[in-house]
C-alpha cells in the first residue's frame, strides 16, 4: 500500500467515560492496531474518569485513570509513534460531577458548569495539571458542544441575562488562559456553539448558515475549531461547513469524524463508511491538517471497540486515497487474518443503507417488555427470520483465535433476540383469544428466554472484562439482570392467570401506540422512519413509559 496519509495528524478517538473506561492493555492494543492502518494520533475522551490533585470525589466510583495509568499509556504510545493527547470537558457533558454537594454549587443548569466563578476554573486548572503532567501531546480538546442552556441556569440568577455568545466568549479567554499556563500551544474547541451563536441557527448541519455577529475575538490565539459531524452523505455538504468554520478561525480547522457506536451493542459499520467515505475526500481536498475518527459509547457503553475495526481501516484507506472497496477489503484481510465482510457480520441488522428496522433493534428487542412492549409495532415480520439467520452467519466465526469473542458475544444476543422478538405479540393474541393452553406454553417460552438471557450476559461480560476495566459493569447487571428478572415475573403472572388467581393482566389489556408518531404530520409514515431510524432509543426509552429520573427538588 504506498498511499500515504496526507494529514498531519490523524486520530483515533476513544471514549473512555459512558461507563466502560477502557482498560490500560486495551489501550496500548488499540495504539497497535491503530499505527498499523496509518494513524498517528490517539485521542481519550474523559468526562471525569481521570484523575485530580485533591478531588477525591471527581470521577468516585467510576473507574477513573490514575496519573501512574495515564504516563504509562503515554510512554507505550510514544514508544510507537503516536502521539496522545486528551478530550476533557470545560462546559458542558458533566452531569457526572453534579450528583455530589461540592460540585452541585457550580452547575449552571443540566450538565454546564457555571461560568465565570472561580471555583469552575480552580477545577479547570487542576484538570490541565493532570494531563499537562502525564502526557507529552502539548494539544488538549477542551470540547465547549451542545451547551445550549449556557447562561440560563445558576448564572442567569447571579449575572442577569447576558447574550450566550458573550458568556462563551468569556469562558473560553479564561479556559486558554489556563491553558496556556500549563504548557498548551493548542486548545481544540468544538465548533457548534460558536456556529450555532455566530450564525444564530441552531441547526449546526444548515449548509446555508452565515455569520452574523463579530467573531474576531471569539477564539483565542491558541484555540482551534473542532467541526464535527457524523451524519453527510454529499462530500459538497462537508466542505460546505468547513467553509462557515472558517469564516469564525480560518487558522487550524480540524475535523471529526465518527464511527457510530452509539445506543447499541453492535457497530455501524456500514453506515459509517458512507459518511467517512465523503468526509475524509473533503478534507483531502480541502487541505485539512488535521482528522479525528471519534467512537462514543453512549448509553452504557455497550459496544465493543473493535467491532469497528472495518469503519476505521476503511477512514484510513479513503485518506490515504484508496476508494476501490474491493481492493479495501482485500488490504484488510491481509492486515488482520479475516475478511472485511465476516467483521460487518457485526453490524448485525444495520448492514444495509435502508431497512425496515428502527435503530439497532438487538438492544430494543432485548430491553423490551414482554407485556407492555413499548417497541413492538416497529418489528417487520421477518425479525425473527433474520435473527435466526444472523445466529448461523455468526456461529463460525466465534471459534476466531482473536476476534471470535466479539463474534461469541453478538450470535448470543441474536440467539436472544430471535426467540425474544415476538413473545409479546405471541402473549397479546392468545390472552386476547382466551387461550390459557397457549399462555401455558408461552410462559414456559419465558423462562426459556431467560436463560438465553443469562448466557449473552456471560459472553457480555468477557467481553467487557477483556476491553474495559470492571467499573460500570454494575449498570449491565441492573439492566440484563432487570430482563430476565422481568421474564421470569412475566411467566409467574401468565400462571397466576392460568390458574384463575388472577381475572385479568392489566398491561396486555392496554392499547398499544407506535413510537413512531410523525412528530409533523405533513411527514409520510416512510419518510418519518428514515430520520427516526438513525435517532437511537436510550435504555429509560426502550424499558418502561414510566418515570426513571430522580425529581429535580
Amino acid at each position: 500500500m504506498p498511499n500515504t496519509i496526507p494529514f498531519k495528524r490523524f486520530s483515533s478517538f476513544l471514549d473512555c467515560s459512558r461507563n466502560s473506561v477502557v482498560n490500560i492493555p486495551t489501550l496500548k492494543r488499540w495504539v497497535d492496531v491503530i499505527s498499523k492502518m496509518g494513524y498517528n494520533v490517539m485521542t481519550i475522551y474523559t468526562e471525569d474518569t481521570y484523575e485530580l490533585e485533591d478531588e477525591p470525589y471527581f470521577g468516585y466510583a467510576r473507574g477513573r485513570y490514575t496519573k501512574e495509568e495515564l504516563k504509562e499509556i503515554n510512554a507505550y504510545a510514544k514508544e510507537h509513534g503516536v502521539e496522545i493527547f486528551a478530550n476533557i470537558n470545560t462546559l458542558a457533558h458533566m452531569k457526572s460531577i453534579f450528583r455530589w454537594k461540592n460540585y452541585a454549587e457550580i452547575n449552571d443548569c443540566g450538565d454546564i458548569l457555571l461560568c465565570e466563578d472561580e471555583r469552575t476554573y480552580a477545577l479547570i486548572d487542576k484538570m490541565f495539571a493532570t494531563y499537562s503532567e502525564c502526557f507529552d501531546s502539548r494539544i488538549i480538546s477542551v470540547n465547549m458542544d451542545e451547551a445550549e442552556l449556557l447562561g440560563r441556569g445558576k448564572y442567569l440568577e447571579r449575572n442577569g441575562y447576558h447574550k450566550r455568545i458573550d458568556v462563551l466568549q468569556r469562558h473560553l479567554a479564561k479556559v486558554c488562559e489556563l491553558a496556556k499556563k500549563h504548557g498548551y500551544e493548542m486548545v481544540l474547541i468544538a465548533g457548534d456553539m460558536p456556529v450555532r451563536l455566530a450564525t444564530h441557527n441552531d441547526n449546526y448541519s444548515d449548509t446555508t448558515a452565515t455569520v452574523q455577529e463579530d467573531v474576531t475575538n471569539l477564539i483565542p490565539d491558541v484555540g482551534a475549531l473542532m467541526y464535527w459531524d457524523y451524519y453527510k452523505r454529499e462530500k459538497e455538504d462537508y466542505k460546505a461547513l468547513m467553509a462557515i468554520h472558517q469564516q469564525i478561525k480560518k487558522e487550524d480547522l480540524w475535523y471529526l469524524g465518527g464511527i457510530w457506536t452509539w445506543h447499541a451493542f453492535n457497530p455501524e459499520n456500514y453506515y459509517s463508511t458512507r459518511a467517512l467515505r465523503n468526509s475524509m475526500q473533503a478534507c483531502r481536498e480541502q487541505g485539512m491538517e488535521n482528522v479525528e475518527v471519534c467512537i462514543f459509547g453512549d448509553d452504557g457503553g455497550e459496544c465493543p471497540r473493535f467491532s469497528v475495526m472495518p469503519a476505521l481501516f476503511y477512514a484510513s484507506q479513503i485518506a490515504k486515497g484508496i476508494t476501490d472497496e474491493d481492493e479495501i477489503k482485500k488490504n484488510f484481510e491481509e492486515m488482520f487474518g479475516i475478511p472485511y465482510d465476516a467483521f460487518l457480520l457485526l453490524d448485525l441488522t444495520q448492514r444495509e443503507e435502508e431497512d425496515e428496522y428502527c435503530v439497532h433493534p438487538t438492544r430494543y428487542i432485548l430491553y423490551n417488555d414482554p407485556f407492555l412492549g413499548l417497541m413492538d409495532l416497529t418489528l417487520p415480520d421477518h425479525t425473527r427470520a433474520d435473527h435466526e439467520e444472523l445466529v448461523e452467519l455468526l456461529k463460525p466465526w466465534c471459534s476466531h483465535p482473536e476476534w471470535g469473542y466479539l463474534f461469541q458475544t453478538a450470535h448470543d444476543l441474536c440467539a436472544v433476540t430471535a426467540e425474544k422478538c415476538d413473545i409479546g405479540p405471541r402473549i397479546r393474541k392468545a390472552y386476547a383469544a382466551g387461550d390459557k393452553q397457549k399462555l401455558a406454553e408461552l410462559a414456559g417460552e419465558l423462562r426459556r428466554i431467560r436463560g438465553l438471557v443469562e448466557q449473552f450476559h456471560k459472553s457480555f461480560r468477557k467481553q467487557w472484562m477483556m476491553e474495559s476495566k470492571s467499573f460500570g459493569f454494575e449498570v449491565t447487571d441492573a439492566r440484563v439482570g432487570g430482563v430476565m428478572l422481568r421474564l421470569s415475573t412475566c411467566a409467574d403472572i401468565l400462571e397466576q392467570y392460568i390458574r384463575g388467581d388472577i381475572d385479568r393482566i392489566e398491561e396486555l389489556e392496554m392499547e398499544q401506540l407506535d413510537p413512531r408518531t410523525p412528530l409533523d404530520p405533513t411527514y409520510g409514515v416512510k419518510k418519518y422512519q428514515t430520520y427516526w431510524n438513525r435517532n437511537s432509543r436510550y435504555y429509560s426509552d426502550i424499558v418502561s413509559a414510566c418515570v426513571t429520573d430522580k425529581p429535580e427538588n
